[in-house]
């Protein structure tokens, strides 16, 4: 889901100066010169990632870059990739930032989609960018459990597949309606089978009846104000929901992961492509050359959306374990497909 609180971020005048310091402040080959020989360049990004995160790195953009503008049209990422469908070779978007993988392989399974910068797909490690190189892999978050301070450690599920247990009956929350849950879905499906998968799915849904909620950010403030015992999230909501509530020290949940390697603890990928149909192409490579650059990934670290970003060298906000400690399952981002499997999983299981 997006994000409409306030980010913090390194001042505007520190990025164009650690821009310049590694090449790139004349972005996709464009220089200041040429830019303005030709114009000013507007492009429109359908953004289905955090506002805030979004709107700090187009004006760092923006700025390395005077003659190029980005119009911004946020939503959440399943309208935007079924808008982008509708809308075809007539779409007005340039650039499609989705949060997770499977809203980008939609769009590019119809062929609506640019083959993405090679500098940038060199850039970031490829097991996180577009299997046909359709687009390229910017931040990464886990699936986890925000856990009730009410709930010893020894207690808290390590598989996924034992949250539809029925001693968790009244004590689960989740969002059905979430992207986020789906490349979960998809993962255990893949490792189990179908009827697995939707025999799990039921069991999820009888043991949070009371507590099916529309939305992550609501699963994870019932979990801490002591409505309900455990939430299925990714890893970025418990933070973000703690430092509005004061801090961490402030907090009664915690983040539970998953056993290592556990097929329902799936790293997610944020990503980012140019759309076939754009006539700014070279504009649209720059930007996402832009994210893809160290500057952009310290205002990923830098803000409170805390997500990982990709770019090797570049670390995480301080506040959460590194990328590389993390153990999710082994998944690869081409079997977590378009998504369409845990769609039809959870209309079945009429949570969609």
């Amino acid at each position: 889901m997006r994000r409409t609180t306030l980010l913090i971020a390194a001042p505007l005048s520190a990025i164009a100066l650690a821009a310049t310091a590694s090449g790139c402040s004349t972005l996709g080959g464009t220089s200041a010169t040429a830019a303005q020989a030709s114009g000013t360049t507007n492009l429109v990004l359908y953004s289905g990632q955090h506002e805030q995160t979004t709107a700090l790195l187009v004006s760092a953009f923006e700025k390395l870059n005077p003659t190029i503008k980005v119009t911004v049209r946020s939503n959440d990422e399943g309208s935007l990739a079924q808008q982008l469908l509708q809308e075809g070779s007539k779409s007005p978007a340039d650039l499609f930032f989705a949060e997770n993988s499977p809203a980008l392989e939609q769009v590019q399974e119809k062929g609506l989609l640019a083959k993405a910068p090679a500098e940038a797909l060199a850039a970031v490690p490829a097991q996180y960018d577009s299997p046909q190189s359709d687009w390229v892999g910017i931040t990464a978050r886990v699936t986890c459990l925000v856990v009730s301070s009410s709930v010893p450690a020894s207690q808290v599920p390590t598989s996924a597949l034992s949250l539809a247990d029925p001693k968790w009956k009244g004590k689960l929350a989740f969002a059905g309606s979430e992207t986020d849950l789906q490349p979960m879905i998809t993962a255990l499906a893949g490792k189990y089978g179908t009827k697995a998968a939707t025999d799990w799915l039921n069991g999820l849904k009888a043991n949070a009846a009371a507590h099916l909620l529309p939305d992550n950010e609501t699963v994870t403030k019932d979990v801490d104000s002591g409505q309900v015992q455990i939430g299925v999230v990714d890893n970025y909501y418990w933070y973000r929901q703690a430092v509005d509530d004061g801090g961490f020290d402030k907090a009664h949940s915690r983040i539970g992961y998953f056993a290592a390697g556990d097929p329902g603890y799936v790293l997610s990928v944020s990503g980012i492509a140019t759309l076939a149909s754009s006539k700014h192409k070279d504009a649209a490579a720059s930007f996402i050359k832009f994210l893809a650059s160290p500057p952009a990934q310290k205002i990923i670290a830098d803000s409170d959306s805390f997500e990982y970003p990709l770019l090797p060298g570049s670390a995480a906000n301080a506040a959460m374990p590194a990328l590389s400690t993390l153990k999710p399952g082994t998944i690869a981002i081409d079997q977590l497909g378009d998504g369409s499997t845990a769609v039809s999983l959870l209309q079945q299981a009429q949570l969609l």
